[in-house]
Protein backbone atom coordinates (compact mmCIF):
# COMPACT_ATOMS: atom_id res chain seq x y z
CA UNK A 1 0.00 0.00 0.00
CA UNK A 2 1.13 3.70 -1.18
CA UNK A 3 1.22 6.01 2.00
CA UNK A 4 3.44 8.79 0.95
CA UNK A 5 2.79 11.78 -1.36
CA UNK A 6 -0.90 12.81 -0.78
CA UNK A 7 -2.67 15.01 1.09
CA UNK A 8 -4.95 14.60 4.09
CA UNK A 9 -7.65 14.18 2.51
CA UNK A 10 -6.73 11.55 -0.55
CA UNK A 11 -5.19 9.88 2.45
CA UNK A 12 -8.76 9.94 4.25
CA UNK A 13 -10.22 8.20 1.73
CA UNK A 14 -7.69 5.63 1.04
CA UNK A 15 -8.08 4.89 5.03
CA UNK A 16 -11.84 4.47 5.27
CA UNK A 17 -12.13 2.31 1.35
CA UNK A 18 -9.37 -0.17 3.25
CA UNK A 19 -11.76 -0.11 6.96
CA UNK A 20 -15.26 -0.49 4.69
CA UNK A 21 -13.66 -3.52 2.75
CA UNK A 22 -12.32 -4.87 5.88
CA UNK A 23 -15.58 -4.51 7.74
CA UNK A 24 -17.74 -6.18 4.70
CA UNK A 25 -15.13 -9.12 4.54
CA UNK A 26 -15.78 -9.80 7.96
CA UNK A 27 -19.51 -9.78 7.37
CA UNK A 28 -19.89 -7.24 10.00
CA UNK A 29 -22.79 -4.86 10.16
CA UNK A 30 -22.08 -0.66 11.56
CA UNK A 31 -23.86 -1.89 14.49
CA UNK A 32 -21.87 -4.83 15.19
CA UNK A 33 -18.82 -2.44 15.33
CA UNK A 34 -20.90 0.49 17.39
CA UNK A 35 -21.73 -2.83 19.97
CA UNK A 36 -17.87 -4.12 20.30
CA UNK A 37 -16.29 -0.41 20.05
CA UNK A 38 -18.88 1.14 22.42
CA UNK A 39 -18.59 4.16 19.78
CA UNK A 40 -21.60 5.56 18.99
CA UNK A 41 -23.32 4.27 15.45
CA UNK A 42 -22.75 8.43 14.05
CA UNK A 43 -18.83 8.05 15.12
CA UNK A 44 -18.98 4.63 13.37
CA UNK A 45 -20.37 6.08 10.10
CA UNK A 46 -19.03 9.08 10.26
CA UNK A 47 -15.44 6.82 9.79
CA UNK A 48 -16.47 5.06 7.26
CA UNK A 49 -17.28 7.87 5.03
CA UNK A 50 -14.35 10.07 5.65
CA UNK A 51 -16.33 12.78 7.50
CA UNK A 52 -13.78 12.55 10.34
CA UNK A 53 -10.38 11.29 10.92
CA UNK A 54 -9.81 8.10 13.08
CA UNK A 55 -7.11 8.55 15.72
CA UNK A 56 -4.37 5.95 16.05
CA UNK A 57 -5.71 4.83 19.33
CA UNK A 58 -8.67 4.04 18.10
CA UNK A 59 -7.59 2.41 14.34
CA UNK A 60 -5.52 0.17 16.48
CA UNK A 61 -8.32 -1.04 18.37
CA UNK A 62 -10.34 -1.40 15.33
CA UNK A 63 -7.80 -3.21 13.44
CA UNK A 64 -7.76 -5.73 16.75
CA UNK A 65 -11.49 -5.87 16.19
CA UNK A 66 -10.78 -6.88 12.53
CA UNK A 67 -8.05 -9.53 13.09
CA UNK A 68 -5.69 -7.57 10.91
CA UNK A 69 -2.58 -9.32 12.05
CA UNK A 70 0.06 -8.27 8.91
CA UNK A 71 2.33 -6.01 10.50
CA UNK A 72 3.23 -4.14 7.36
CA UNK A 73 -0.52 -3.78 6.71
CA UNK A 74 -1.11 -2.37 10.77
CA UNK A 75 1.74 0.05 10.11
CA UNK A 76 0.62 1.01 6.95
CA UNK A 77 -3.10 1.95 7.88
CA UNK A 78 -1.52 3.90 11.06
CA UNK A 79 0.53 5.62 8.42
CA UNK A 80 -2.39 6.41 6.75
CA UNK A 81 -4.12 7.75 9.84
CA UNK A 82 -1.33 9.60 10.97
CA UNK A 83 -0.90 11.46 6.88
CA UNK A 84 -5.01 11.50 7.44
CA UNK A 85 -4.72 14.31 10.51
CA UNK A 86 -2.25 16.44 9.00
CA UNK A 87 -3.75 20.62 8.86
CA UNK A 88 -4.77 21.36 5.51
CA UNK A 89 -3.24 23.88 3.79
CA UNK A 90 -6.57 25.54 3.84
CA UNK A 91 -8.01 25.20 7.04
CA UNK A 92 -8.12 29.47 7.93
CA UNK A 93 -10.70 29.22 5.84
CA UNK A 94 -12.47 26.60 7.21
CA UNK A 95 -15.12 28.88 9.15
CA UNK A 96 -16.07 30.61 5.70
CA UNK A 97 -16.50 27.03 3.63
CA UNK A 98 -18.25 23.86 3.72
CA UNK A 99 -16.96 20.44 4.82
CA UNK A 100 -17.64 19.30 1.00
CA UNK A 101 -15.97 22.51 -0.40
CA UNK A 102 -12.68 21.87 2.11
CA UNK A 103 -12.57 17.59 0.67
CA UNK A 104 -12.68 19.30 -2.74
CA UNK A 105 -9.90 21.25 -2.29
CA UNK A 106 -7.88 18.51 -0.89
CA UNK A 107 -8.63 16.25 -3.85
CA UNK A 108 -7.75 19.62 -6.28
CA UNK A 109 -4.20 19.38 -4.34
CA UNK A 110 -3.71 15.56 -5.37
CA UNK A 111 -5.36 15.52 -8.83
CA UNK A 112 -2.26 14.48 -11.67
CA UNK A 113 -5.67 16.36 -14.25
CA UNK A 114 -7.97 18.39 -13.85
CA UNK A 115 -11.17 18.89 -16.01
CA UNK A 116 -13.43 21.50 -15.66
CA UNK A 117 -17.12 22.63 -17.30
CA UNK A 118 -19.72 25.51 -16.11
CA UNK A 119 -22.13 26.57 -18.33
CA UNK A 120 -22.81 30.53 -16.90
CA UNK A 121 -19.91 31.40 -14.72
CA UNK A 122 -15.98 31.67 -15.15
CA UNK A 123 -14.70 28.23 -13.62
CA UNK A 124 -12.90 29.68 -9.88
CA UNK A 125 -9.42 28.58 -11.57
CA UNK A 126 -9.31 31.09 -14.14
CA UNK A 127 -11.56 33.62 -11.69
CA UNK A 128 -9.87 37.37 -11.47
CA UNK A 129 -10.40 38.50 -7.81
CA UNK A 130 -13.55 41.10 -8.50
CA UNK A 131 -15.16 38.56 -10.13
CA UNK A 132 -14.60 36.11 -7.85
CA UNK A 133 -15.93 38.58 -5.17
CA UNK A 134 -18.78 38.70 -7.13
CA UNK A 135 -19.13 34.95 -7.27
CA UNK A 136 -19.07 34.53 -3.45
CA UNK A 137 -21.62 37.29 -2.62
CA UNK A 138 -24.18 35.98 -4.77
CA UNK A 139 -25.61 34.10 -2.03
CA UNK A 140 -27.82 35.89 0.12
CA UNK A 141 -25.98 34.69 3.66
CA UNK A 142 -22.70 36.41 2.46
CA UNK A 143 -23.75 39.70 1.17
CA UNK A 144 -23.84 41.84 4.34
CA UNK A 145 -20.92 39.62 5.54
CA UNK A 146 -18.16 41.49 4.45
CA UNK A 147 -15.41 39.44 6.12
CA UNK A 148 -16.38 36.30 4.88
CA UNK A 149 -16.67 37.07 1.30
CA UNK A 150 -13.28 38.41 1.87
CA UNK A 151 -11.89 35.20 2.99
CA UNK A 152 -14.08 33.11 0.09
CA UNK A 153 -12.41 35.40 -2.64
CA UNK A 154 -8.61 35.18 -1.61
CA UNK A 155 -9.51 31.31 -1.27
CA UNK A 156 -10.31 31.14 -4.78
CA UNK A 157 -6.70 33.33 -5.29
CA UNK A 158 -4.90 30.45 -3.14
CA UNK A 159 -6.46 27.85 -5.14
CA UNK A 160 -5.17 29.11 -8.28
CA UNK A 161 -1.60 30.07 -6.90
CA UNK A 162 -1.28 25.96 -5.98
CA UNK A 163 -2.63 24.62 -9.04
CA UNK A 164 -0.62 26.67 -11.35
CA UNK A 165 2.76 26.59 -9.83
CA UNK A 166 5.64 25.93 -11.32
CA UNK A 167 6.72 23.16 -10.07
CA UNK A 168 3.24 21.12 -9.27
CA UNK A 169 3.17 18.49 -12.33
CA UNK A 170 -0.88 18.63 -13.32
CA UNK A 171 -3.02 19.03 -16.06
CA UNK A 172 -5.65 21.31 -16.50
CA UNK A 173 -8.34 21.47 -18.71
CA UNK A 174 -11.34 24.06 -19.04
CA UNK A 175 -13.99 23.87 -21.20
CA UNK A 176 -14.83 27.91 -21.23
CA UNK A 177 -18.72 28.67 -22.35
CA UNK A 178 -19.16 32.13 -24.39
CA UNK A 179 -22.32 32.46 -22.19
CA UNK A 180 -20.35 32.69 -18.89
CA UNK A 181 -18.29 35.65 -21.23
CA UNK A 182 -21.53 37.50 -21.36
CA UNK A 183 -23.26 36.71 -18.17
CA UNK A 184 -22.58 39.80 -16.29
CA UNK A 185 -23.48 43.24 -17.09
CA UNK A 186 -20.01 45.05 -15.73
CA UNK A 187 -18.25 45.41 -19.07
CA UNK A 188 -15.01 46.43 -17.00
CA UNK A 189 -14.93 43.69 -15.04
CA UNK A 190 -15.55 41.22 -18.21
CA UNK A 191 -12.80 42.58 -19.67
CA UNK A 192 -10.42 42.07 -16.85
CA UNK A 193 -11.78 38.73 -16.80
CA UNK A 194 -11.25 37.73 -20.39
CA UNK A 195 -7.58 39.04 -19.82
CA UNK A 196 -7.10 37.21 -17.27
CA UNK A 197 -7.97 33.71 -19.12
CA UNK A 198 -5.85 34.92 -21.89
CA UNK A 199 -3.07 35.60 -19.53
CA UNK A 200 -3.69 31.49 -18.31
CA UNK A 201 -3.66 30.12 -22.16
CA UNK A 202 -0.13 29.11 -21.67
CA UNK A 203 -0.35 27.11 -18.03
CA UNK A 204 -3.72 25.05 -19.58
CA UNK A 205 -5.60 23.31 -22.01
CA UNK A 206 -8.79 25.70 -22.26
CA UNK A 207 -11.07 25.46 -25.05
CA UNK A 208 -14.32 27.82 -25.64
CA UNK A 209 -17.57 26.69 -26.24
CA UNK A 210 -19.33 28.77 -28.53
CA UNK A 211 -22.75 30.17 -27.73
CA UNK A 212 -24.08 28.23 -30.53
CA UNK A 213 -22.62 24.80 -30.17
CA UNK A 214 -23.52 22.27 -28.31
CA UNK A 215 -27.10 23.12 -27.63
CA UNK A 216 -27.76 20.51 -24.55
CA UNK A 217 -24.47 21.43 -22.84
CA UNK A 218 -26.22 23.71 -20.24
CA UNK A 219 -28.16 20.26 -19.17
CA UNK A 220 -24.80 18.50 -18.37
CA UNK A 221 -24.45 21.30 -15.21
CA UNK A 222 -21.52 22.52 -13.72
CA UNK A 223 -18.55 20.08 -12.60
CA UNK A 224 -15.00 19.39 -11.67
CA UNK A 225 -13.46 15.94 -12.04
CA UNK A 226 -10.25 14.54 -10.58
CA UNK A 227 -8.18 12.46 -11.39
CA UNK A 228 -5.22 10.33 -9.59
CA UNK A 229 -2.18 9.11 -10.64
CA UNK A 230 -2.68 6.03 -8.18
CA UNK A 231 -4.92 2.89 -8.73
CA UNK A 232 -5.78 3.24 -4.85
CA UNK A 233 -7.50 6.79 -5.29
CA UNK A 234 -10.57 6.40 -7.92
CA UNK A 235 -11.49 9.05 -9.47
CA UNK A 236 -13.75 11.60 -8.25
CA UNK A 237 -16.56 14.26 -9.88
CA UNK A 238 -17.75 17.08 -7.76
CA UNK A 239 -21.45 18.73 -8.55
CA UNK A 240 -21.63 22.89 -8.01
CA UNK A 241 -24.15 23.80 -5.81
CA UNK A 242 -23.56 27.14 -4.58
CA UNK A 243 -20.67 29.92 -4.53
CA UNK A 244 -18.03 26.99 -2.65
CA UNK A 245 -20.49 24.68 -2.00
CA UNK A 246 -20.32 21.26 -3.61
CA UNK A 247 -21.52 17.63 -4.06
CA UNK A 248 -19.15 14.73 -3.90
CA UNK A 249 -19.99 11.80 -6.95
CA UNK A 250 -17.66 8.53 -6.30
CA UNK A 251 -19.93 5.92 -8.23
CA UNK A 252 -17.55 4.83 -11.19
CA UNK A 253 -20.44 4.13 -13.55
CA UNK A 254 -21.44 8.28 -12.73
CA UNK A 255 -17.91 9.63 -12.77
CA UNK A 256 -17.64 7.32 -16.36
CA UNK A 257 -20.46 9.33 -17.61
CA UNK A 258 -19.13 12.67 -16.46
CA UNK A 259 -15.93 11.76 -18.19
CA UNK A 260 -17.73 10.98 -21.31
CA UNK A 261 -20.04 14.56 -21.00
CA UNK A 262 -16.40 16.32 -20.58
CA UNK A 263 -15.13 15.05 -23.60
CA UNK A 264 -17.79 15.21 -26.10
CA UNK A 265 -18.17 19.45 -24.71
CA UNK A 266 -14.52 19.22 -25.29
CA UNK A 267 -14.50 17.88 -28.77
CA UNK A 268 -16.92 20.57 -30.04
CA UNK A 269 -15.36 23.82 -28.43
CA UNK A 270 -12.75 25.65 -30.41
CA UNK A 271 -9.19 25.13 -29.65
CA UNK A 272 -5.86 26.48 -29.86
CA UNK A 273 -5.47 29.72 -32.15
CA UNK A 274 -9.32 29.63 -32.30
CA UNK A 275 -9.85 29.89 -28.99
CA UNK A 276 -7.19 33.03 -28.64
CA UNK A 277 -9.41 34.78 -31.67
CA UNK A 278 -12.59 33.71 -30.00
CA UNK A 279 -11.73 35.10 -26.83
CA UNK A 280 -10.11 37.93 -28.37
CA UNK A 281 -13.03 38.83 -30.70
CA UNK A 282 -15.39 38.73 -27.73
CA UNK A 283 -13.02 41.22 -25.95
CA UNK A 284 -13.68 43.47 -28.72
CA UNK A 285 -17.22 43.34 -28.92
CA UNK A 286 -17.65 43.96 -25.20
CA UNK A 287 -15.52 47.38 -25.61
CA UNK A 288 -17.93 48.31 -28.06
CA UNK A 289 -20.55 48.08 -26.29
CA UNK A 290 -19.36 49.91 -23.17
CA UNK A 291 -20.15 53.23 -22.56
CA UNK A 292 -18.44 56.37 -23.92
Amino acid sequence: MTTGGQGPTTNRRRLRLVLRQLRLDRRLSLEDVRQEMDWSLSKVTRIENGSVSISVNDLRALLDFYQVRNADQVRDLLDLARLARRRHWAAEYRDFVSPSYMDFLGYEDDSWRISQYHPFLVPGLLQTERYARLVVTTGPQYRVDNRAADARAQLRMARQRRVFAQSRRCEVRIVLDERALKSVENTDLMLEQIEQVLSRLPELDLVVLRRDTAANSVLVGPFSLHEFESEVDPDVVYLDNLPDDVALVEDHAVVAGYKSSFEDLYRQAAAGDDARRLLETIGASLREQAPA
